[in-house]
C-alpha cells in the first residue's frame, strides 16, 4: 500500500499533459472493492465497442486498445489489496478508459488512445506495477 504522497507524486510526475492530468484527476472518483472488481466489465464492454470500430474500420489503435483494456483488468483483479487512494487512482484510469470523448477522443484520430495509455501508465506507476505499464508502450 502507497502513501497518499507517493501515489499524488507519481501521477504529477508522470509523462501526462496538464489537460490529461485535470482531466483524469477529475474522474478518481471513491469505488469500493465490490464496485472496482465490478468495473471489469465494463472495461471488456468497452474493449467489444473498440473491436467492432475496428472491423469497421473507425479505430486504427486496436492492439494499443486492447493492451490497455488487458493492463486495466490485471489492475482491477488486484483491486481488495488496494488503498482508499489507490482504488480512487484506478477508478480515475478506468473512467478515462471508457470515456470516447477525453482529452483525444478515442474515435477522433488515429492517435485517440494516446492519451489514455499515458494515464494508464501513470496510474500503474502510482499503484507500483511498472511491469504493466511495460506491456502498453
Amino acid at each position: 500500500m502507497m502513501a497518499v504522497d507517493d501515489v499524488v507524486r507519481a501521477v504529477a510526475e508522470s509523462a501526462l499533459s496538464v489537460d490529461e492530468r485535470l482531466g483524469f484527476l477529475e474522474l478518481c472518483e471513491p469505488r469500493s472493492v465490490e464496485e472496482l472488481l465490478a468495473d471489469r466489465y465494463r472495461v471488456e464492454a468497452h474493449r467489444r465497442v473498440i473491436e467492432s470500430a475496428v472491423e469497421n474500420g473507425t479505430v486504427l489503435e486496436g492492439a494499443l486498445a486492447d493492451r490497455l483494456a488487458e493492463v486495466l483488468v490485471a489492475l482491477l483483479g488486484h483491486a481488495e489489496s488496494l488503498s482508499f487512494l489507490e482504488r480512487r487512482v484506478l477508478a480515475g484510469a478506468v473512467e478515462y478508459f471508457v470515456q470516447s470523448d477525453d482529452d483525444d477522443g478515442d474515435f477522433a484520430s488515429d492517435h485517440g488512445f494516446e492519451d489514455d495509455a499515458r494515464v494508464v501508465a501513470a496510474v500503474c506507476e502510482a499503484l507500483g506495477r511498472p511491469d504493466l505499464a511495460g506491456l502498453i508502450r
